[in-house]
């Protein structure tokens, strides 16, 4: 699938190797999670879009500065092309005579993102560039983080470890006994031991007072980072290298976050992915590995393609699949009102509206989709609205076996659960409530699966939009 940058709800891919999962945007935005902790920061910014971890490269000749994606500099490249295939994301981009490719996996058996850029001096003279590579980390829960960030950002712990080119992080422990885990960022080439290595971990440091991560202080200059580490206010890793191309030349780096469960085994981990060798198997390894989760679920890649477009719509709020204007406005009730049905109101809910046996295919189209999704770390509550005129047994009964055929079969991830309530037995305030908390609303008998996900139609930005991305990061150096 070829994304773009154009559409008002983001373009999404999702990688995961059922325990480490990345969320990416056509643009460069998103997350990395590990079970059902943040790895990196994020938001629901439809409008910036500017949480995730990015690649910046600058030429210290001219000063221009640039990122191997469209995040977070916003910076048009002269050419550029977003392909998301099973199990990668890559992103290709010219600017100023320099030409990026920039792959992102998840390696299957390590708990590891790769972020390999390769880069061509395609200019007919020798150039020299500064390659940076920049992360929040959390290592919490995303609700707390999101609840108390403040707060949150306390408790991390940086650590430089030059002999493996890396950064260790970790979260102190609140409590005896509370076990926390240990993450690293490195920086791996083919030369690495040549390499001109520095380190940053503290965020104001990086981007500077009053900027943003469109254009942070680090990148005015081609000085070293600063070395900052310990228990720093605003924790981010940041690793910085010089790389110097002869006209033609390519180099590749591999940026690579891994997490464990002590300091032993992500000291481990950073050594072997030091390896070109090893970054090349978990690339190689992680298409393979994607299409065999499909088939553990019984999907194509045509089924994966549909069911990552309803999840862009579960992680960015899209008015297209939700419920219709006038049911959203008469809504009076808060999100205790679900908890009767024991729906917490904490998770993403999709609603599918049945009122035929005969419609079946579509509830086995949405849990086969809930375990794509729970597979790939995204947690979802799907509540399946019997609308039948007496609520009886037929309908239920086919919908309970086609859940039981396939809940949580082979399909570990986060929680999230299926919900198969009777309309006639709720009063209406519930159902209208229901439907106006679902970030997405189907109707079994409005046209099939297909069908109406395309209604999810690419709606190119509206003009201005741009300019309200960097707006957009004003306001947010503004309240932080």
């Amino acid at each position: 699938m070829i994304a773009g940058n154009d559409a008002l709800v983001p373009v999404v891919q999702l990688l995961s190797n059922g325990r480490y999962h990345v969320m990416v945007t056509s643009a460069g935005g998103g997350y990395s999670s590990w079970r059902d902790l943040a790895i990196t920061r994020w938001r629901e910014d439809v409008t910036c879009d500017s949480w995730g971890s990015f690649c910046y490269l600058r030429d210290l000749a001219s000063g221009d500065s640039w990122s191997s994606t469209y995040q977070p500099t916003l910076k048009p490249a002269d050419a550029s092309k977003v392909v998301f295939s099973e199990g990668r994301a890559v992103f290709h981009r010219r600017d100023y005579g320099i030409e990026t490719l920039a792959q992102i996996a998840v390696a299957p058996d390590d708990d590891i993102e790769v972020r390999r850029v390769v880069i061509t001096n395609a200019s007919g003279e020798r150039r020299t560039l500064d390659v940076t590579g920049y992360a929040e980390i959390v290592l919490a829960p995303a609700a707390a983080d999101a609840a108390h960030p403040a707060f949150a950002k306390l408790f991390v712990e940086t650590e430089i470890a030059r002999e493996h080119q890396a950064i260790l992080c970790k979260r102190r422990p609140r409590t005896d006994g509370e076990v926390t885990p240990w993450l690293f960022h490195l920086l791996s080439a083919p030369s690495g031991d040549g390499l001109d290595v520095s380190y940053e971990t503290d965020r104001m440091r990086f981007i500077g007072r009053g900027r943003t991560l469109a254009d942070p202080q680090v990148m005015e200059t081609g000085a070293p980072l600063s070395g900052s580490a310990g228990p720093v206010l605003d924790p981010v890793v940041a690793i910085r290298c010089g790389v110097s191309l002869a006209a033609g030349e390519s180099a590749t780096l591999d940026l690579i976050t891994g997490v464990a469960e002590t300091r032993e085994a992500c000291l481990a981990l950073a050594a072997r992915y030091r390896h070109q060798t090893f970054v090349d198997r978990a690339l190689d390894a992680a298409t393979s590995h994607a299409q065999a989760m499909l088939r553990s679920i019984g999907a194509t890649e045509a089924d994966a393609q549909r069911f990552r477009r309803m999840a862009a719509s579960i992680i960015y709020a899209n008015a297209t699949l939700r419920a219709d204007p006038a049911i959203l406005g008469r809504n009076t009730q808060g999100q205790s009102g679900l908890w009767p049905y024991r729906i917490s109101g904490d998770l993403p809910i999709v609603v599918l509206r049945i009122a035929h046996s005969a419609n079946g295919e579509m509830a086995r189209v949405l849990l086969q989709a809930r375990a794509f999704w729970r597979l790939h770390g995204l947690a979802v509550d799907l509540v399946i609205l019997d609308e039948s005129r007496d609520g009886g047994p037929p309908l239920r009964e086919a919908v309970e076996t086609l859940i039981a055929a396939t809940r949580d079969a082979g399909t570990p991830g986060p929680r999230g659960d299926v919900f198969v309530l009777v309309a006639s037995s709720m009063p209406d305030a519930d159902r209208v409530l229901l439907q106006a908390t679902a970030r997405i609303v189907l109707d079994a008998g409005d046209g099939t699966f297909e069908q109406q996900i395309d209604r999810q139609v690419a709606t190119p930005l509206r003009a201005g939009c741009t300019r309200r991305r960097a707006a957009c990061w004003r306001q947010r150096v503004a309240r932080e």
